[in-house]
């Protein structure tokens, strides 16, 4: 049986092998051509973003045969040059701009003054200053320095030099003398206070009109006081104070007899006597300048000017010129 077959096999063999002779020896020719290549250039371009590149060339065929692999796999695409590119951009994301910061300007706090307080009721917030922006191409000045919050300030100081009209109470000096030409120069401290300090020069000169001295003689007075300054400020708008004030002190004056040779009248050619001087007054102020007027009595003690008894009282009304700080 096994030779049978083996006999079968090889009959058919030779068969086949004669067919194909004679095929190989008739006169017909086959040509199979391939169909012309085409220019068709197709190019189909994604939406922007996607990131799919798909080109369709079928003029170009693909040199190299897709691998065999799985479905979906690079190298598994159909004959015809069809590339399909669905992986997204490798590219990197630029870091978000952030907008630069705007300085911000707090506004003020809203101030509930007390009149507002009481009648709508609420809690007084303190006022928050802000300070001004500075402008470009502005030279920034400093300040100027007042005085009105130094201690200084707040007390309240001044300088003046003045002068006036001053006459004497006796009867029988006046009589001697005439009326008297005044001047004087003067610190103050405590305008602002309500119990100031001052410190005072005055001097005093008249003509003696006496028997047994020359016509020429000249009653001369000079001295100094100090006294205690009672005040009521009262400061109204653009840094004006107005203030009446009243005063008493004590002082120290020297009595002169001048431009004589001779003295052989009543009055004595000098005289240290003791003052106390008191009176009152109206002065005003307004940024640096200070100006006030005022009414003088001094009581004197230990009078020796007049050989034959009496003092040296005497009344004078002044004005005064000058600055405060």
């Amino acid at each position: 049986m096994k030779r049978a077959s083996l006999i079968a096999a090889g009959l058919l063999a030779f068969g086949l092998t004669a067919a194909r002779a004679e095929s190989g020896n008739s006169g017909t020719t086959v040509t199979v051509e391939p169909p012309p290549a085409t220019n068709a250039d197709v190019n189909v371009k994604p939406p922007p973003g996607s990131g799919v590149n798909v080109n369709v060339n079928p003029a170009q065929p693909d040199p190299t045969p897709p691998s065999a692999g799985a479905p979906g796999e690079p190298g598994n695409a159909p004959p015809g040059s069809v590339e399909v590119n669905t992986s997204p951009a490798s590219t990197v994301q630029p870091a978000p701009v952030v907008a630069p910061r705007q300085p911000s300007v707090m506004p003020p706090a809203r101030v509930i003054n007390a009149n507002t307080a009481a009648i709508f009721g609420g809690v007084t917030e303190a006022t928050v200053p802000v300070q001004p922006l500075p402008q470009p191409g502005y030279y920034q000045h400093s300040p100027v320095q007042s005085t009105s919050n130094t201690w200084v300030g707040r007390l309240g100081t001044g300088l003046l030099v003045g002068g006036g009209f001053e006459d004497f109470t006796n009867d029988n000096l006046r009589s001697m003398t005439g009326g008297a030409g005044s001047w004087n120069a003067r610190a103050i401290a405590g305008t602002r206070q309500f119990v100031g300090v001052e410190a005072a020069y005055v001097g005093a000169a008249r003509g003696v009109e006496a028997l047994g001295v020359q016509s020429n003689a000249v009653l001369v007075s000079n001295g100094v006081e100090g006294a205690l300054r009672l005040n009521v400020p009262v400061v109204l708008r653009s840094r004006q104070l107005l203030e009446p004030f009243g005063f008493v002190g004590v002082g120290w004056s020297r009595y002169q007899i001048t431009n004589t040779n001779v003295n052989t009248s009543s009055l004595a050619g000098n005289d240290d006597i003791m003052s106390v001087p008191m009176g009152g007054g109206l002065a005003y102020a307004i940024g640096r300048f200070m100006a006030d007027a005022r009414f003088t009595y001094r009581a004197t003690y230990y009078n020796d000017l007049m050989r034959t008894g009496g003092n040296l009282n005497n009344w004078g009304v002044g004005t005064q010129l000058g600055v405060s700080f």
